[in-house]
């Protein structure tokens, strides 16, 4: 898996978009599907309040938010109804092309270790990420600031924020808030105000190992056969 792919297309545009959220009291979901031919499937679902983008003076907001996800080669569809503005936007992304590494905040913690097993490799995976010292210095953190933190706590709570992320394979731990039955979903709610923790442990089997054993158990098998059926035979005919 090529972490510095998903993290370069994808954290610019996820910290982009906690930035609009948390200054609409909005809905937003990020759902990352890993597939098994080393691509990923990135996909946002972003839903705002009329009268909050009315209140913070964005009226055209997603529509300009819809031009910046176009931009960095998303598809994008608009979602809206009578009370509300929204989008979706997706892409996917080739995990297993060279890339170079990518800076990332200093309050975002990223780390994969990785132990090399026989049969499988286990990958480790933690994220730290504190989403307001995340979001770049300028005029939407002054206007956020600007705001009493009383008062900024209590529209921070009307902010629904989830991380979701789908595996090809059952992962072997995470601390996700909820999983699917098929537990290949985790998701995470995120927090805006506080660091937030997301652990992830996955088990990835080593094929070509798997197929080595598999055919010397195969070819073992066939070789004892033969022989105990010819000896079976040798003891008939004497």
């Amino acid at each position: 898996m090529n972490d510095a792919k998903l993290k370069r297309t994808f954290l610019p545009l996820l910290l982009m978009t906690i930035i609009l959220l948390l200054t609409a009291c909005a809905k937003g979901e990020a759902h990352v599907t890993v597939n098994t031919d080393g691509t990923a499937d990135v996909k946002f679902n972003i839903q705002m309040s009329n009268q909050n983008l009315e209140i913070i003076g964005q009226p055209e907001l997603i529509n300009k938010l819809k031009d910046t996800f176009a931009e960095q080669g998303f598809e994008t569809e608009s979602a809206a109804t009578k009370d509300t503005q929204g989008l979706t936007a997706s892409k996917q992304i080739d995990m297993s092309s060279a890339d170079q590494k990518l800076e990332i905040p200093d309050s975002v913690k990223f780390t994969h270790d990785t132990e090399e097993k026989f049969f499988y490799s286990t990958h480790r995976i933690v994220v730290d990420a504190d989403l307001m010292s995340a979001i770049p210095v300028n005029d939407w953190t002054d206007t956020l600031n600007s705001i009493p933190s009383f008062v900024r706590n209590l529209v921070f709570k009307e902010v629904d924020l989830d991380f979701k992320l789908t595996l090809p394979i059952k992962p072997e731990s995470s601390n996700a808030n909820q999983t699917s039955e098929d537990h290949k979903t985790m998701t995470w709610n995120i927090n805006p105000l506080s660091n937030n923790h997301l652990e992830l442990t996955v088990n990835v089997p080593n094929i070509q190992n798997i197929l080595i054993v598999s055919i010397g158990l195969l070819v073992l098998m066939i070789v004892t056969t033969i022989f105990f059926v010819r000896r079976r035979k040798k003891k008939k005919t004497s």
